[in-house]
């Protein structure tokens, strides 16, 4: 097990176990709500496991009975930026252009989520993007924006229709529902039910099982799924393909040809 020296975050957990990296939120004492230093934190995290020589897969997991109650309303407002005049905010920071949470998730090593407990507003947006959820039968999915007088965030409005469809992702939004974890593995929200207690063991021996893979081919894969998953023409589609599996055998050969000391040709 390591952790970074140099990091030390106060509302998360970051370790290394052998080959993955676990994101553990750690406020349960405002069911992990999540304010402008976790989110942070939470970035600095990920970048860390992407930046990892070890590290082939992350996981997310959390303490206490909810995974994450959304934004924390009672944080202290940041002040204003002097060069902006915009007051950070969690909303403002993880749909950014470029640097957002969605772009941060999409360039990543693999992600496996945990979830013993609730996901609830932003805590059920920004965990979507995740590759892999698996939850126990504790494990829940709210949207409550109208409820609460607030709005879809971190991509959500594209992520949910594409994972229940566009009719169910109209009604859960506009009934503020909360599925089960029976109803979110039907749906596609949990990707996997677990029958344990526990989530978290599940979690990393899947994501220590995903590590073990070349890098290079489980990143081009991931990319080849993200460019697709809405294209339309077939052309970009295959064009896409084969780059990738070229990309994928030369660097398998430069590989082998290093090993060999043989010289590397076109």
């Amino acid at each position: 097990m390591t952790t970074g020296s140099d990091f030390s975050p106060e509302h998360l957990h970051y370790e290394e176990q052998g080959n993955v990296a676990i994101i553990t939120y750690d406020r349960p004492d405002c069911r992990n709500a999540m304010n402008t230093q976790t989110y942070r934190e939470l970035v600095e995290a990920v970048e860390r496991a992407n930046a990892s020589e070890t590290v082939g897969a992350i996981v997310l997991a959390h303490k206490g009975p909810v995974f994450c109650a959304g934004i924390d309303l009672k944080a202290k407002p940041e002040p204003k930026d002097p060069v902006t005049g915009i007051r950070p905010t969690v909303a403002t920071m993880g749909m950014a252009n470029d640097t957002s949470w969605i772009h941060l998730m999409k360039r990543s090593k693999p992600t496996i989520a945990a979830l013993n407990g609730a996901a609830i507003g932003l805590g059920a947006t920004h965990v979507l993007a995740v590759d892999i959820r698996i939850g126990t039968r504790a494990a829940s999915f709210s949207f409550p924006f109208l409820t609460r007088g607030s709005m879809p965030e971190f991509g959500f409005s594209a992520l949910l229709p594409q994972i229940v469809g566009f009719g169910a992702a109209i009604e859960m939004c506009l009934t503020s529902a909360r599925l089960d974890a029976e109803t979110s593995l039907a749906k596609g929200l949990l990707t996997r039910l677990s029958e344990a207690d526990d989530a978290l063991p599940e979690a990393i021996a899947l994501a220590s099982e995903i590590g073990k893979h070349s890098l290079l081919q489980v990143s081009l894969t991931r990319q080849l799924l993200y460019d697709n998953v809405g294209e339309t023409d077939w052309n970009v589609i295959l064009t896409r393909e084969r780059e990738a599996f070229i990309q994928l055998f030369r660097a398998q050969r430069a590989a082998r040809q290093a090993q060999e000391g043989t010289p590397d040709g076109n």
